[in-house]
């Protein structure tokens, strides 16, 4: 499994390596000074003392680094070896960058790959023989031990650490495929469940809508002349544009069904607002209609549509219920769309007279763009209708 990129330059993590990188200063440096306080001030002390201030501080550097730092930190194990036996003359009284050589030995197997991490490794384990055969120390258990603990153990848990992040991001990400397709397995069924719908439909439906209009033709054409045969003839025309309109909608439903919407133009608006009200005044309904400054391009497609459908269900209702007279009122404002009606009714308002359908559409509509709405009998035998529709983007 292949290690993440070494990007460590976003601010909290340049400022981590920093932290850390004076953690080992201070962690080398205190015995470092303990040990020049008490020993002459050689000046190979002092470059040993440098020396491992450098290395140190190179940890804060970027994590592409790593593999340098380390084979650094492996040098000056050695360098200080020489300095402080060789040239100084002086035990080494347990100075030097093991700290900092811990931490660039674990920096080395969290983010280097490949033969350049063992490469890494072995010179931080040379630093430490080469070290310890300068200051006369035989290969003995205990400096085995300090070896395993200053170099292979960090090494080891830098991959460990890196491996197991990059084990859990391989099972988030298979998990996110998995959920990806199971969307768009999902997505599938529910496109051949529409398709499916949508030619039932057609083939129940449509046909018998069709048939009703056919049918209110013929009668209509065998009709004589007479003032009742006038009257049966304008109902059979109302018959006749009630099929059409009823089977141009479902034309629509099933093109959305079909997941075609590059109809949308075809979708009825409040732009057709006028066409409808005359649509329910030839069904028999007197509607007092009133709109203050509206607009119905400006706005959104969806919020259109609802609009539209809402005061279709309104026209319906009342029609159905009502006494036969109607008012309706809209008005819009650059934030909001508000609709009202009133209507009087005979007998109990009650969902007996119907399903209940209808009011359901017109709260879910409305509550989708998220507005209110308000209907009941505001007084005896008047039904009224109120609500807000936000002037917004479709969500």
């Amino acid at each position: 499994m292949d290690k993440p990129a070494p990007h460590d330059e976003n601010t909290k993590l340049r400022r981590q390596s920093v932290l850390i990188a004076l953690g080992c200063v201070i962690g080398d440096g205190v015995p470092f000074l303990l040990h020049a306080a008490h020993s002459s001030s050689h000046p190979a002390v002092w470059a040993a003392g440098a020396a491992i201030l450098a290395v140190d501080l190179a940890l804060a550097l970027p994590a592409r680094t790593a593999g340098p730092v380390a084979v650094a930190h492996g040098l000056v194990r050695v360098a200080v070896a020489v300095l402080l036996v060789v040239v100084a003359g002086q035990p080494d009284d347990g100075i030097g960058n093991a700290t900092g050589l811990a931490i660039s030995a674990y920096r080395a197997g969290a983010w280097i790959e490949g033969a350049r991490a063992w490469v890494a490794l072995a010179a931080l384990i040379a630093g430490m023989a080469v070290a310890m055969g300068l200051q006369g120390l035989t290969t003995s258990t205990p400096n085995i031990l300090a070896t395993l603990t200053n170099t292979i153990l960090p090494w080891l848990l830098g991959r460990h650490t890196t491996g197991r992040s990059g084990y859990i991001q391989e099972i988030r990400r298979r998990a996110d495929e998995q959920q990806q397709a199971v969307a768009r397995a999902w997505a599938v069924a529910a496109e051949d469940e529409r398709g499916a719908i949508a030619r039932d439909l057609h083939d129940t439906i449509s046909h018998h809508v069709s048939a009703v209009g056919v049918h209110a033709a013929a009668a209509r054409l065998s009709l004589g002349a007479g003032r009742e045969t006038t009257r049966a003839t304008g109902s059979l025309q109302q018959v006749e544009s009630s099929s059409r309109a009823a089977q141009a909608d479902l034309r629509r439903m099933l093109d959305l069904l079909h997941g075609n919407d590059s109809d949308g133009i075809r979708q009825q608006s409040l732009g057709a607002l006028d066409g409808l009200v005359q649509y329910s005044r030839t069904a028999g309904l007197t509607v007092h209609l009133e709109h203050h400054d509206l607009y119905p391009d400006l706005l959104p497609d969806s919020l259109n549509l609802a609009a539209y459908r809402i005061v279709q269900e309104i026209l319906t209702n009342a029609l159905r219920h009502g006494d036969g007279v109607l008012h309706l009122t809209l008005t819009q404002t650059p934030d909001e769309l508000v609709l009202s009606s009133h209507n009087s009714f005979t007998g109990s308002p009650d969902r007996s007279r119907g399903t209940g359908r209808g009011l359901d559409g017109i709260r879910h509509r409305v509550a989708l763009f998220g507005g209110s709405l308000a209907h009941g009998t505001g007084e005896p035998g008047v039904w009224r209708t109120s609500l807000t529709l936000p002037v917004q983007e479709a969500p």
